[in-house]
């Protein structure tokens, strides 16, 4: 008893495992309960959908009947094209795998009545193995009762329908793997119209072809389960944990609650003492608001000083806005009286240049009427020497005479032209100076300067002229010193006073006229 008790338990474990698998492979409905009875209508649509999941060969297929009007022939009276499920059991009656009017149709004759599939009907032992051996098996072998009781013993087999012995011929012939064996276990009364349970009818589906990849599923789901009880596991042990650690928790709580005690009662004495102190505080904020109406007295004080302070601020700058006008006008006038400083250091500096310039063309002036006054002089000293050397000239010494009153001459001639060439040079030198100084001044000093230079260019050129007929008269008396030697004392002694005076004023005349030049400009610079 107890080894049929464990062999139940077994197939029990299999046959919710096989759902389990189905249900995975979405081949049975996810609501399924492994104890509800099946009925007709849903081992019909089981089958169909598990034939093309679970079949692998094309030729193990059920594919769903399609219903056209006026072409297609029902199978069952009470399965029209509306049903739900009339696909599945039209596609298993067209299939020839579940008997129907199409199969029984040279059979049946039209006064038999309507042939009904039942759907809600429960389905029964019988029907659920031949269905799925019709699938399985494209050819069922042959079979009796003698060869039925043979292979499966059992003791009712005049209760099974003779249509459904090969079924169970081939199914018993698979052993341990058939359906019978794994839906129904060891059993000699097989009882054919018993309903099945939606467990054996999963084991069912899951055998033959399907086996294998029922198996694969199983397996998956199996680890699921040890992976499951793996992580059911650790959350024992996580809650144990977490047990242990609320209970230290608990203990710290308890103590941190007495500590919470502890500091609530200090809180209390503290809030006694922020009162007691609040009260002093609001002492002092009383004797606060006192003092602070008297600053605010002596602010509003403070105000009225402020706006005076304020308008006297104004009063200053706009005193100070007229003092900066006024300095801006002072030193407009300051850089004016700067422009015109400077302008007066400028004339200044061209009026010392003009009083220089006046200055050398004056000592000029003077050093040259002081030497033409010397050599006037010293024409009249050799007029007079002559006048002395001719009173005493005899006439026997003609020729004496001439020779000495001709190197007389010869000389006064060098002489005169060594004057003139000296002052040549130093009027040249004075020129240069001043045309120096005339590059160093602007316009008006400048013309002053030139003025100067072209007055003494002009003595220079007169200078030259009186030189030429000096020279031009000297030849003159030399000739005729030469030419005369027999001419009288007297009429030399009358070409030398002549030559003398034409000397001495023809050197008074220019030396006159430097000195009036000079004296002109030096009064014009004066004015």
């Amino acid at each position: 008893m107890r080894l049929i008790s464990l062999r139940r338990m077994k197939a029990r474990k299999v046959q919710g495992q096989a759902l389990a698998a189905l249900q995975v492979l979405k081949v049975i409905e996810a609501d399924a309960q492994p104890s509800d009875l099946c009925t007709r209508r849903e081992y019909a649509r089981w089958l169909v959908s598990g034939s093309g999941v679970l079949s692998r060969n094309s030729v193990s297929k059920v594919y769903p009947a399609m219903y056209i009007e006026n072409v297609t022939e029902l199978a069952f009276d009470d399965i029209t094209p509306e049903d739900p499920d009339f696909s599945s059991i039209q596609g298993l009656a067209e299939a020839g795998l579940i008997s129907s009017k199409l199969s029984n149709k040279d059979l049946l004759n039209d006064d038999l009545g309507p042939f009904y599939f039942s759907p809600e009907s429960p389905l029964s032992r019988q029907d659920l193995v031949s269905w799925k051996m019709a699938l399985e098996k494209r050819q069922l072998p042959e079979g009796d009762k003698k060869i039925l009781y043979q292979i499966s013993g059992f003791i009712d087999i005049d209760k099974i329908n003779p249509d459904a012995w090969p079924a169970v011929v081939a199914d018993m012939s698979a052993g341990e793997q058939g359906i019978i064996a794994l839906a129904f276990g060891c059993t000699r009364l097989f009882q054919p119209n018993k309903p099945v349970t939606k467990a054996q009818v999963a084991v069912a589906l899951a055998t033959g072809e399907a086996f294998d990849l029922v198996n694969e599923e199983l397996a998956r789901i199996e680890a699921e389960s040890m992976a499951e009880k793996a992580v059911s596991a650790h959350n024992a042990l996580v809650a144990e944990v977490e047990k242990d650690v609320n209970a230290s928790f608990e203990k710290e709580l308890l103590i941190e609650k007495e500590k919470i005690d502890a500091v609530e009662k200090m809180a209390e004495e503290a809030l006694h003492e922020l009162e007691r102190l609040k009260a002093e505080r609001e002492a002092e904020n009383m004797a606060l608001m006192k003092d602070r109406a008297a600053i605010d007295s002596e602010m509003e004080a403070l105000s009225r000083l402020r706006c005076e302070v304020e308008e006297q601020l104004e009063s200053l700058m706009n005193n100070k806005v007229e003092i900066s006008y006024e300095k801006e006008a002072i030193n407009k006038l300051r850089k004016e009286t700067e422009d015109e400083s400077q302008e007066v250091v400028r004339l200044q500096h061209e009026l010392e240049v003009e009083r220089k310039a006046l200055s050398m063309a004056r000592a000029w002036a003077e050093d040259e009427a002081k030497r033409a006054r010397e050599q006037a002089k010293a024409l009249e000293e050799a007029r007079e020497r002559w006048e002395r050397q001719g009173i005493k000239v005899v006439v026997d010494k003609d020729l004496q005479e001439e020779t000495i009153a001709e190197v007389t001459w010869v000389n006064v001639g060098k002489k005169v032209e060594d004057e003139v060439e000296g002052t040549v040079t130093r009027s040249e030198a004075l020129v240069k100076k001043l045309k120096a100084l005339a590059s160093e001044v602007k316009w008006k000093t400048r013309e002053f300067i030139s003025k100067i230079i072209q007055k003494i260019q002009y003595f220079i050129s007169m200078l030259k002229e009186w030189a030429s007929i000096a020279s031009a008269k000297a030849g003159v008396l030399k000739d005729r010193a030469a030419s005369s030697t027999r001419g009288s004392v007297q009429e030399l002694q009358q070409s030398t006073a002549g030559f003398s005076s034409a000397l001495k004023e023809g050197a008074k005349r220019v030396a006159g006229d430097c000195r009036e030049g000079v004296e002109k400009l030096t009064q014009r610079f004066r004015t």
